[in-house]
């Protein structure tokens, strides 16, 4: 496997960037591909702390209690994947859930997910396809961007019947800052999203059909390419007329795979210097194989600033004429493999 770090921001670059650094996330950055597995520790429940725009937090000091093997798989690979059309990723968990995904020009879409629910000691085991899909990320997105919510409806079979569930999910891009991880040298710069579902769920049992509610908290935060949060605090009920269960948890990356850009043995590796750029800057391309590649480089919001394109392996760009800031410089290959770099432009 080839891993591609999140280069960490020392304090001293961290200062003078100030506000200017928000991060904001991107398709081309923050839309997963199928990939190798990561491991993400579990440990017990920790409440959001209080987050404004530019602050660091510090969660060195979380303590695991059990391991869990992620991996991004393309759905063709998987028994059910035929099931749901249109899936163009699936997020595993090396046990019986999977949630499938489709990138939109809104952002990251559900379109589909097995789950398995344990209520009035029986195990439900769903497998729902989203007749509307709800919108679990919304790209672009940066703090101060309005929150949206999105309303969804699925199909879901239990023991051979069907039923429907419906639900909302509302989400808010709260601040921008730093976050220090266990066994992680420097901070990485984040985005905290806040997400609410709430749903219903009529399960057939013994006792005739119980209407479940469901409601699942999360606060994520997502480096400015991370495919998943490196951090986030997870709070989930289920409630009927007969029980209410609840379970909480914190999940972060394990310190060997914070800041992969990409897993896919095929990703380009990409430099830029000098950085800061004042009127030119060099775009290095690792394992380009020839041909043609694409690159753009974007602003913080998501607009293409530059676009071009190289038939070799370095690059000349223009920035004078690019007002200060921080960018982000996309490769495409021919193949489609895909690198990134991050540029600050200072004149």
């Amino acid at each position: 496997m080839n891993v591609v770090r999140y280069a960490t921001l020392p304090a001293v670059l961290i200062i003078t960037m100030g506000i200017s650094a928000q991060p904001t996330l991107v398709a081309s950055g923050n839309v997963p591909a199928p990939g190798a597995p990561f491991t993400v520790h579990r440990g017990a429940y920790m409440a959001p702390p209080a987050m404004a725009n530019g602050q660091s937090l510090d969660f060195s000091a979380l303590a695991s209690d059990s391991l869990v093997t992620y991996q991004w798989r393309d759905p063709a690979t998987l028994p059910n994947g035929g099931d749901y059309p249109g899936a163009q990723f699936a997020l595993v968990n090396g046990g019986p859930d999977t949630i499938l995904y489709k990138a939109t020009a809104s952002g990251i879409e559900r379109i589909g997910d097995t789950q398995t629910i344990n209520a009035l000691g029986t195990s439900y085991h769903l497998a729902t396809g989203y007749s509307n899909s709800l919108l679990n990320l919304k790209l672009p997105l940066a703090a101060g961007d309005a929150s949206w919510t999105d309303v969804f409806q699925g199909t879901f079979t239990v023991d051979g019947q069907t039923s429907t569930r419906n639900g909302a999910i509302t989400g808010t891009p709260e601040a921008w800052g730093h976050v220090q991880l266990p066994g992680v040298a420097g901070t990485t710069e984040v985005l905290r999203v806040n997400t609410r579902i709430t749903e219903t769920i009529p399960l057939s049992t013994g006792l005739g059909t119980v209407t479940v509610s469901h409601v699942h908290n999360e606060s994520a935060y997502y480096p400015l390419w991370g495919k998943f949060p490196v951090v986030r605090m997870v709070s989930d009920t289920l409630s009927s007329q007969f029980l209410t269960l609840n379970y909480a948890y914190t999940e972060w990356l394990d310190s060997d795979f914070v800041g992969i850009a990409e897993q896919l043995p095929g990703t380009l590796g990409v430099e830029v210097f000098p950085n800061p750029a004042t009127t030119r800057a060099i775009v290095a391309i690792d394992q380009f194989t020839g041909g043609q590649a694409d690159v753009q480089v974007m602003d913080m919001h998501g607009a293409v600033a530059l676009d071009t394109r190289t038939t070799g392996r370095f690059l000349e760009l223009p920035v004078e004429g690019l007002a200060g800031g921080v960018y982000q410089v996309v490769v495409t290959g021919r193949n489609g493999h895909r690198g990134t770099a991050r540029i600050v432009v200072a004149h």
